[in-house]
């Protein structure tokens, strides 16, 4: 996660923005939370899983997480489509806005809510 040095707070009031790395063959559990995300594949490949949809991703690919959709990813990344040997994601997401609001929530499959 991105944060203002000074503060710790997010480094825009309304956009948090991160950066997963996701270890080759490894999947990540069913999240979902209340805010939307965006999506860009930086290094790697693997496959993402919205809702109910699964489909192929790569370096450059970008996509969308709705709001309160579980959304999973898996790294496939081999040695030769990756720097780093992982999926690696940057994500922008609205969730400081719903935090600021008091509204914000999320779960994962072994946490139900």
């Amino acid at each position: 996660r991105y944060t203002d040095p000074a503060t710790g707070a997010d480094v825009l009031p309304t956009i948090r923005a991160e950066f997963h790395r996701i270890t080759r063959g490894t999947e990540t559990a069913p999240f979902r939370e209340t805010g939307s995300s965006v999506y860009q594949v930086f290094d790697g490949s693997g496959t993402v899983t919205v809702g109910d949809r699964t489909w192929s991703v790569t370096r450059g690919d970008l996509f969308t997480v709705p709001s309160w959709t579980p959304f999973s990813a898996r790294s496939e990344a081999g040695v030769t489509d990756s720097d780093s040997g992982a999926l690696d994601l940057f994500r922008f997401g609205d969730a400081p806005i719903f935090e600021a609001l008091r509204l914000h929530r999320s779960t994962t499959d072994e946490d139900p809510r």
